[in-house]
């Protein structure tokens, strides 16, 4: 009679609990709603940027994303997603610039952050370091090519 203990059972409950774990992870940040919205189709064509630290979720619970997101950035928005094995129940996403309500810099210590709003979500995105900066740079570049063309 086989028993819990023996290898092959200890490997699927550590299998079982891990996907687990980021599942409720993935929840809490609020991927999930923001995924029934924005979930990408593919990866777009833009500046590319991996393993980039990030937070998602709110401000007084953040989920943070160490060195495990893939950014890319274009013209149009900006696609997030996370390396394996992070990925599972976080399928990637796509931020229209049209989505994202405001951008505001924090400072910690030396390191500039990126703290993007969504229209309509809970959920706030944070972008730390030169991911940040491109981001955020990108972002006003979608906003002052609206106000000239509303001109």
């Amino acid at each position: 009679m086989p028993t819990v203990l023996e290898p092959q059972w200890l490997l699927l409950l550590f299998v079982v609990t891990c996907l687990a774990g980021v599942a409720v992870l993935a929840r809490i940040a609020g991927w999930s709603s923001l995924a029934v919205r924005l979930r990408a189709r593919g990866v777009p064509a833009g500046e590319s940027l991996r393993f980039v630290t990030g937070s998602l979720g709110s401000l007084n619970f953040p989920i943070k994303y160490k060195n495990c997101l893939r950014l890319v950035l274009n013209d149009e928005g900006f696609y997030l997603s996370l390396m394996y094995p992070f990925k599972f129940a976080s399928p990637a996403l796509f931020v229209p610039w049209a989505q994202v309500e405001s951008c505001a810099v924090e400072q910690v210590f030396s390191t500039q952050i990126a703290s993007f709003r969504l229209r309509g979500e809970w959920s706030g995105l944070k972008l730390r370091g030169i991911a940040g900066q491109l981001s955020r740079g990108a972002y006003e570049r979608y906003v002052v090519s609206q106000r000239a063309s509303a001109v």
